[in-house]
């Protein structure tokens, strides 16, 4: 800002005084122009040599109030007629005429070559002026301007320096109270301030600064989900294996305690591979190996591996529809395999599941496993998805899953560019997913 005032009062500094100069000379080159035009004129009405004197006179009388002008006539032979006993001494410049008077002051000067004159014969006439004092008030003028320039740049500086240190007193506030936020403070959030401008930043860091706090919140809530469903099955373990240890057992009891071992293992094992692919899926890792697929297929395969199951509970499940699109075989029988599983959990016995397979006019498919049993709460539904939710508070019958389920589910259809959805209603339950029949970019879960 400082240095912007400088150039722009300097320019116009400039501007002014070269503006005046151009005027100080043209009114000075009119005067001799019109000194010359005098003179000549006075010449003209010389006729015989008894008006040699009255020519005297009157040039005497046109200098008369004009002390810083000179006249000169000289003749052809480098006599002075008129202005002093010796002709002037001339000096040419790049720009102008100069005139060195006999006390060594120099005049800026016009010559003028006279025709010859039936009196005074051939001749030259030099108007010269003194041109100290227009310079005088030049070299005044400019230094006004130079102290009108100072002052108006420190006031600038000063004003700009006052606007400056008020506008940003906000963001220096604000800074303040960004600096002061820590994990423990997450839920603060940034005054409001009066600034339009500002006020937009300060609802934009407001915003992420929620959306950071809530995923904070639910890292939080993973590492305490994750040591809770590792302690009880290690803490089963220890203990099993402890009671081995206490004393000499036979082989097949040793051998018995290991084999319990063994399923408590393999289930952690199972909770940490899910665990890693949600991990992957959370660093933004696409579906690989879209081939076409006929999802009556995969639904039937799916159908077959849980009969077993489903007659035991008194089960049906039945298949509505059909689609063909692309995708990953291996992720969609997964992701149809907790579908069926979490519905089966919930479906009273006699009842039926139905998966629903339906294409939309927008190119994208549908899948839906429906079951019927008691409604979810509506707060539960929009956390449904989230790691380690069950929808049983009581996580009755909950014993062989670990609430990664849905999770996965999500995650396998943000992998295909999709997403999920829930809906609880009428007494019954709708959980499934929808992707593109493109591959797509994987949008924001």
């Amino acid at each position: 800002m400082t240095l912007l005032a400088v150039a722009v009062f300097v320019a116009v500094a400039l501007l002014l005084h070269s503006g005046l100069k151009r005027e100080i000379e043209r009114a000075r080159e009119h005067d001799l122009e019109g000194k010359i035009d005098v003179v000549e004129h006075l010449l003209e009405e010389v006729r015989s040599p008894a008006d040699v004197p009255a020519l005297t006179h009157h040039l005497n009388d046109v200098l008369i109030g004009h002390g810083q002008m000179r006249i000169w006539l000289v003749g052809e032979n480098g006599r002075s007629l008129y202005g002093g006993s010796q002709p002037p001494v001339l000096a040419k410049t790049a720009n102008q005429l100069e005139v060195v008077r006999e006390d060594g002051l120099v005049m800026q000067a016009r010559q003028v070559s006279i025709p010859a004159h039936p009196v005074l014969g051939h001749q030259a006439l030099i108007v010269a002026i003194d041109a100290r004092d227009q310079e005088a008030m030049l070299r005044r003028y400019g230094n006004r301007l130079a102290i009108v320039c100072g002052v108006g740049v420190a006031l600038i500086v000063l004003i700009s320096a006052w606007v400056a240190r008020r506008s940003l007193r906000p963001v220096r506030q604000l800074s303040e109270e960004a600096a002061a936020l820590n994990p423990r403070s997450l839920s603060s959030r940034l005054s409001p301030v009066n600034t339009a401008e500002v006020q937009e930043l300060v609802h934009a860091f407001n915003s992420a600064l929620g959306r950071v706090e809530a995923a904070y919140g639910q890292l939080e809530g993973f590492s305490a989900d994750v040591a809770h469903e590792l302690r009880t099955p290690l803490a089963t373990m220890i203990s099993s294996t402890e009671v081995a240890l206490i004393r000499d057992r036979p082989a097949a009891e040793l051998r018995e305690v290991l084999g319990t071992n063994l399923e408590v293992l393999r289930e952690l094992s199972s909770l940490v591979n899910d665990m890693l692919f949600l991990s992957k899926a959370d660093q933004g890792q696409l579906a690989d190996r879209l081939d076409p697929l006929d999802l009556r297929d995969q639904a039937e395969h799916i159908a077959e591996y849980f009969e077993p199951m489903l007659e035991e509970q008194g089960v049906r499940l039945r298949i509505e529809g059909n689609a063909k699109v692309q995708g990953n075989a291996g992720l969609i029988r997964r992701a149809l395999v907790n579908l069926v599983g979490n519905a089966a959990r919930y479906t009273p016995r006699g009842e039926a599941i139905i998966i629903e397979l339906k294409m939309l006019e927008s190119n994208a498919v549908r899948v839906s496993v429906r079951n019927p049993g008691p409604a979810l709460a509506p707060e539960l539904l929009p956390r449904l998805f989230d790691r380690f939710v069950r929808g049983d508070p009581a996580r009755e019958k909950s014993g062989s899953h670990h609430g990664l389920g849905l999770a996965i589910v999500r995650a396998i259809a943000v992998m295909h560019g999709g997403r999920v959805f829930a809906g609880s209603q009428n007494g019954w339950t709708a959980v499934g997913l929808e992707w593109p029949n493109q591959r797509a970019s994987a949008p924001s879960a």
